[in-house]
């Protein structure tokens, strides 16, 4: 990732940090404390990124960026203050090849906190990968929830339409957590693991019709996504 760090850099930064202004204006906090625009900045302030992420999220902070400087990397953004949600997109040329990264946020109100769910996706070559974080935001900052404690649990058999087919029994599904823009909902997808996809295509199981997404609803008074 140092050399993704470099190409980064060299291709993209450096006009946008000309642009970014002064120290002060970076620092200042959006307006809406319990919005998903503070709550991804506070993730960004903590965020370890895994050895093998390459989203925009984790190359920006590998490289120290600020908060206006990342921002920038994301040439479309749509942010919905009233609903608290937003969905940034944006692309890099890295040593391993074009990512492009989509990140998705909103928060989702308990009294003077709120659950913040950011989900980043990021593709390169044809493959996806995702991943979700929880955390509780409050005028305190963010702290980190477990999903356990804020997703009602999910069997593998609630994704199925019907019977497991073979290449599916004894598979464990990963999940991949979507914010809705509108309504306090959550889109809950399916993620096959590489090998099994690759089985179920051999085989010609259409994983589209075999698969659903599920959906959840914010119940405010447990501080969870429930049925």
């Amino acid at each position: 990732m140092r050399h993704t760090g470099r190409v980064l850099r060299a291709a993209l930064l450096l006009p946008l940090l000309i642009l970014a202004g002064s120290a002060s204006a970076q620092s200042a906090p959006p307006a809406d404390p319990l919005g998903p625009l503070r709550g991804v900045q506070l993730f960004l302030a903590a965020f370890q990124p895994p050895a093998g992420e390459a989203s925009l999220l984790a190359a920006a902070r590998r490289e120290a960026l600020d908060w206006t400087a990342t921002q920038n990397l994301f040439a479309a953004q749509v942010t919905d203050g009233p609903n608290r949600f937003l969905d940034w997109r944006g692309s890099a040329v890295t040593g391993g090849g074009l990512v492009f990264t989509t990140l998705r946020a909103a928060t989702y109100p308990q009294g003077s906190r709120a659950l913040l769910v950011l989900n980043r996706e990021w593709c390169r070559a044809g493959g996806c990968q995702q991943r979700t974080s929880f955390g509780w935001l409050d005028a305190r900052g963010l702290k980190p929830a477990a999903e356990m404690d804020v997703i009602q649990v999910i069997r593998d058999a609630d994704f199925l339409t019907g019977a497991a087919p073979a290449c599916l029994r004894g598979v464990t599904l990963g999940v991949q957590y979507v914010p809705a823009r509108q309504g306090a909902t959550l889109s809950i997808l399916p993620v096959v693991p590489d090998a099994a996809r690759r089985a179920c295509e051999a085989a010609g199981v259409n994983l589209t019709a075999t698969l659903r997404t599920l959906r959840m609803g914010w119940v405010a008074g447990a501080g969870k996504f429930r049925w």
